[in-house]
């Protein structure tokens, strides 16, 4: 499994079951460091849907930047599993 801690992440696309403003805040509690633009820091893509219209590629510039910079792209799946390990790590359930 990915660990996201002490990880520059960053965010795209409409997240099923956060906000992203409570996805960053969720993160930052548990050890990441959300930031709100790619930039060259940047180690990991949390992607969550993208919405297009019918004749667009499903992209954005964080997901374009990602693949040409080889940042690794995760899903919301997988930020919630490091989510809940990092839960239990902290013995909170």
């Amino acid at each position: 499994m990915i660990d996201l801690l002490q990880q520059p992440i960053v965010f795209t696309g409409k997240l099923n079951s956060l906000t992203r403003l409570q996805a960053q805040q969720l993160a930052s509690m548990l050890g990441a460091l959300p930031q709100t633009s790619m930039n060259q820091k940047i180690n990991y893509v949390i992607a969550g849907q993208i919405e297009q219209s019918m004749f667009e590629t499903l992209t954005t510039k964080k997901i374009r930047y990602a693949e040409t910079h080889q940042v690794e792209i995760l899903n919301e799946t997988d930020f919630l599993k490091w989510c809940i390990l990092r839960l239990e790590q902290k013995n909170v359930f």
